[in-house]
């Protein structure tokens, strides 16, 4: 597949959505340009919500537990006894 775009004033370009449907983009996703050592533009989709979450499993996973900060449930109980004792005073 080829087709031709013209960039805007604004520096935007439209992708042909023949080429959005191929390679899977949904409106307000970002995606990747990367110019390869030919000059070539390439286009990869950018990282979605479940890539990132799965990247954030990995990364934590490599943290010892003694570094690691308050849970999101320990969050919320500490948050709760701030404020009582906000309340209290």
């Amino acid at each position: 597949m080829k087709y031709t775009t013209t960039i805007t004033s604004k520096g935007t370009i439209t992708i042909a959505a023949p080429l959005r449907k191929a390679l899977g983009f949904k409106p307000g996703q970002k995606v990747s340009l990367t110019l390869d050592n030919n000059r070539q533009v390439v286009i990869g989709g950018g990282t979605t919500i479940t890539d990132f979450e799965k990247l954030r499993d990995e990364i934590t996973k490599k943290i010892p537990s003694h570094k690691k900060g308050l849970t999101g449930q320990a969050l919320k109980e500490a948050t709760a006894k701030a404020w009582v004792a906000d309340y209290r005073e």
